[in-house]
């Protein structure tokens, strides 16, 4: 809110060596970090409030993950990331809600590209594994430590690595993450070694 107001401030003085096109796009990116921010904060309050509505149906994972390797395949190539989605074998479909799960899939896609420096790449495999459905996004970033790992999936989670493009992180998405898919009977995890990438999986009940 401080930055907005300080660009504010400047494009009122309209002094002539303001270029106000990016004033106009630096108020648009802090005004962007902090609606993500408002947004995290009241998903993770109706979460632990028990106000999230979760109406369990059967859902296409498979797909879901597809669409978000097409989705953010956009800003991976801008990054000069590939996406690699081995969709050959469809997977059976699972029980779960369907906004939740394309919130939980964006979420781990989006961090996959964010944390991924240039020029890596990002595997993501969908398959049944006994009575669940597994999905796994694995990146070849710089990993993640045992100590970061024990507080991965908590709120406002600082940790040792950074956005590799200045991206903005609220340190909410991953707590998000693991109470969606918690209260969708499922389990989230991470694997990883530093300096070797990261995998993060996501286990749903078969439909």
């Amino acid at each position: 809110m401080g930055a907005i107001r300080g660009y504010a401030e400047r494009l009122d003085e309209d002094s002539e060596d303001i270029s106000k096109d990016d004033m106009a796009a630096r108020i648009k990116k802090s005004a962007n970090v902090m609606f993500d921010l408002v947004s995290n904060l009241l998903d993770v309050n109706r979460i632990e409030q028990g106000k999230m509505d979760v109406n369990l149906a059967p859902c296409d994972l498979w797909e879901t993950v597809r669409q978000a390797v097409e989705g953010y395949r956009p800003r991976a190539q801008a990054k000069q990331i590939e996406l690699h989605f081995d969709g050959r074998t469809r997977a059976p479909l699972v029980i779960a809600d369907a906004a939740q799960l394309v919130q939980i899939m964006d979420n781990l896609v989006s961090n996959a590209v964010k944390y991924s420096p240039a020029g890596k790449n990002i595997y993501l495999r969908v398959r049944q594994v006994d009575s669940c459905v597994r999905a796994e996004v694995q990146d070849e970033g710089p990993g993640i430590s045992e100590a970061d790992r024990t507080r991965l999936f908590g709120k406002f989670a600082r940790l040792s690595a950074r956005p590799t493009a200045g991206e903005n992180s609220t340190g909410l998405g991953l707590a998000i993450v693991k109470r969606l898919v918690e209260s969708m009977n499922g389990k989230v995890w991470c694997e990883s070694e530093p300096g070797q990438g990261a995998t993060f999986l996501v286990e749903l009940p078969v439909g």
